[in-house]
């Protein structure tokens, strides 16, 4: 008792018992170049390190394993069964004992793998796999049944996708556990309970992705059988694409996740829907093209009946009125315009014919003539009187009396001016003009030659 509480005063740092772990499991020999034989879960590299546990399945006994620069051309795929040589170290960062190997061989497939496909080959033998079982999945389910952990990610995409895409749909749920030692029982349960308690018209069974050993409850024989056995279709949704179980193979339907266990349920919904649309369209589109035919049909009545109707008649008319009022507006118009015309011509030629502008014209013409008259007259005036004063002196200068006054006269004879002695007769009385008189006297005597002696 002293002793108990003497160690237990002692307060201890998490690093002092950390390093004390590490020197306690280090130091022990017996803990170095141990070889350990197991199956190989969760591999993964990281660099040039690969990092797993290993796992007695008998035991359900795991411890983690590191190989630093491991050689990569040696594969260790999950569920291996291996051979390793290392020695148990504390990492005291995390407070966990690892086996740091620096040995590994292959050993061939794991335990459980094979008993898995041991179990696969029964079951395939008595039949449970075979397609001649395979139920319908209906394809307008109004009520579905899911058996899953209500917490995982596979309700929530199941229940995203089906909500998403048709919404008149029951979905029931049975929560159970996906994983551990109860799993397979209450999977079970679920599956039992819809084809009992809460019919339903499809079962998805399933859950997300995880490792090997997660998803060994849908591989587990109960699970199997009791989806055989079921009266309601069922739709095995486990994991990811690459993952497969044997519920798979004994299911209705395997979906490749729980999303797609959600398609596959309302993809008929979804289906009818989209033929509903496209129906929906079809129609559309048919009375659509009807009612442009008719409404073509009732443009063509319509314009048929504008063009017929009274209104329409009326309208042509009342064009027509105008049209002809323009017409007869344009023909006074240019009637006006050419009575305008000539009554002005009118005017002007009766401007023109005025009496008292001819009057006006006959005084300026008489004006113009009087003077241009007396001009001219003038001008023959003096012409004449020119040619008068010429032959004036011409006449003066020739006149006889001038001439009978330097001593000559005219002897006439009846009026006749006497040229020759033959003219006259004796007896014959003839008159004589002299300058100054005349002188009447009887012919007694004639002789011829003109200096005659009298």
């Amino acid at each position: 008792m002293m002793i108990n509480n003497v160690v237990s005063k002692k307060e201890w740092s998490v690093y002092e018992l950390t390093s004390y772990l590490k020197k306690k499991v280090e130091m022990d020999v017996l803990l170095k170049n141990i070889y350990l034989k197991g199956e190989v879960i969760r591999p993964s590299v990281s660099g040039d390190h690969l990092y797993f546990e290993l796992k007695d399945l008998e035991y359900d006994a795991k411890i983690k394993c590191v190989f630093f620069w491991f050689d990569k051309s040696v594969e260790i795929k999950h569920g291996s069964k291996v051979l390793v040589k290392g020695n148990v170290i504390f990492y005291e960062k995390e407070g966990i004992i690892e086996l740091k190997i620096t040995e590994i061989t292959d050993i061939g497939l794991g335990e459980l793998f094979v008993k898995l496909k041991q179990l696969e080959e029964k079951l395939k033998q008595e039949g449970l796999f075979d397609s001649k079982y395979k139920k319908e999945i209906p394809r307008y389910p109004k009520k579905v049944g899911i058996v899953t952990s209500k917490n995982g990610a596979a309700i929530r995409d199941i229940l995203n996708t089906i909500y998403t895409r048709f919404e008149n749909i029951q979905v029931y749920i049975y929560s159970c556990s996906v994983q551990g030692q109860n799993a397979p029982y209450e999977i079970c349960e679920g599956i039992e309970y819809f084809n009992t308690a809460e019919p339903v018209e499809v079962i998805i069974v399933g859950r997300g992705g995880g490792a090997f050993e997660d998803l060994m409850a849908f591989n587990s024989e109960m699970v199997v059988r009791k989806i055989f056995e079921s009266k309601i279709p069922v739709i095995s949704a486990v994991g990811h694409e690459r993952d497969y179980v044997l519920s798979d193979f004994v299911a209705d339907m395997r979906a490749i996740t729980p999303t797609n266990a959600g398609e596959i349920v309302v993809s008929f919904q979804n289906k009818a829907l989209e033929k509903l649309n496209e129906y929906h369209k079809r129609m559309k589109s048919a009375m659509e093209k009807i009612f442009n035919i008719v409404k073509e049909k009732v443009g063509i009545l319509q314009y048929k009946l504008y063009q017929n109707s009274p209104a329409n008649t009326i309208a042509k008319r009342a064009q027509d009125i105008d049209l002809y009022c323009n017409k007869l507006s344009f023909a006074i118009s240019r009637k006006l315009h050419e009575v305008h015309k000539n009554l002005k011509n009118f005017e002007k030629r009766l401007a023109d014919a005025n009496p008292e502008s001819r009057l006006s014209i006959a005084r300026t013409n008489f004006d113009n003539c009087s003077r241009r008259l007396g001009e001219a007259f003038k001008k023959i005036f003096q012409q004449k009187e020119f040619m008068y004063k010429v032959n004036l002196e011409k006449l003066i200068a020739l006149n006889p009396l001038n001439v009978l006054k330097r001593g000559y006269s005219i002897t006439l004879h009846n009026s006749k001016i006497l040229t020759t002695i033959a003219q006259v007769n004796n007896g014959d009385e003839i008159v004589t003009q002299l300058s100054d008189g005349i002188i009447k006297s009887k012919v007694f005597f004639k002789k011829e030659g003109a200096e005659s002696d009298v």
